[in-house]
């Protein structure tokens, strides 16, 4: 079996978020600018004050690799890890979905799919945007 996130802690509205096919990162409170993952403190202005916001389900491709090592039991390779820049500013690692790897492209629009592994657990996943 794939390996499967951590659905608890600072992260678990991101995943829940994710079950009701939506994106939610956090927004600082006093300068506006969206994280994720999780922290404490604001990069930008270092304020501890947050709140979970749905954003944007697109983003742009910023660069991919692919995996031909086996790093983990039970997932095959070889597999592509994609960077997707939301449109919101956030950047996130995923998988590529409906596209094969050799038609990826730097700045190539992409839409978010939710892929519901387990019935607690939804996988955010992207593909081109139509």
């Amino acid at each position: 079996m794939r390996p499967l996130p951590t659905l608890e802690g600072a992260d678990a509205p991101f995943w829940k978020a994710l079950r009701r096919s939506a994106i939610e990162v956090q927004r600082c409170s006093s300068c506006g600018t969206h994280r994720f993952p999780a922290t404490r403190y604001c990069a930008k202005c270092r304020s501890e004050e947050s709140e979970w916001v749905a954003v944007s389900p697109s983003g742009t491709l910023e660069t991919w690799c692919v995996f031909h090592r086996p790093y983990f039991d039970d997932l095959p390779v070889p597999y592509t890890v994609i960077q997707v820049k939301l449109d919101c500013g956030v950047r996130v690692f995923s998988n590529p979905s409906g596209v094969t790897t050799s038609a990826l492209r730097s700045g190539m629009p992409m839409t978010a799919v939710f892929e519901d592994i387990e019935p607690d657990v939804t996988l955010l996943k992207f593909k081109p945007k139509d």
